[in-house]
């Protein structure tokens, strides 16, 4: 019988401290690579989510801008309508008082008789007063 053949191996991490230095080597430099993957990929997240931001302010502001502007337009409009439909001949007073009212509730309709030539506007508020 051959006895040195079937001697004892010594367990892989039994008394081989060369084996557990090395996986901790291992394992810091990879949570080192993840602690750095992650905060870069968090500091390019925070750069963007801050791009985007900028980006939604300006466009927001933007908006509130010509939203204004409109208002403003709609606001001169509107104090224009009354000397304007005092100009309309043939209009009656009632006609006029009827026509303020109801133009003015409907401001794209009121931007369309400004829009119109004055030849037409008398036969165009009889058929919008008639429709609402």
């Amino acid at each position: 019988m051959d006895l040195l053949g079937t001697q004892q191996q010594p367990a892989i991490n039994q008394g081989d401290s060369t084996f557990s230095k090395n996986k901790k080597k291992t394992s810091d430099a990879s949570y080192h690579i993840s602690s750095t993957s992650f905060n870069d990929a968090a500091t390019l997240l925070a750069e963007k989510t801050e791009t985007v931001g900028l980006e939604i302010s300006r466009s927001i502001a933007s908006e509130v801008l010509i939203q204004q502007r409109s208002e403003m337009t709609l606001q001169e409009s509107a104090l224009k309508l009354y000397p304007t439909l005092c100009e309309v001949e043939g209009l009656t007073e009632d006609e006029r008082y009827r026509a303020l009212s109801k133009i003015l509730d409907n401001p794209t309709q009121m931007l369309i008789f400004f829009s119109l030539p004055s030849s037409v506007r008398l036969g165009w508020v009889r058929r919008f007063l008639a429709d609402h």
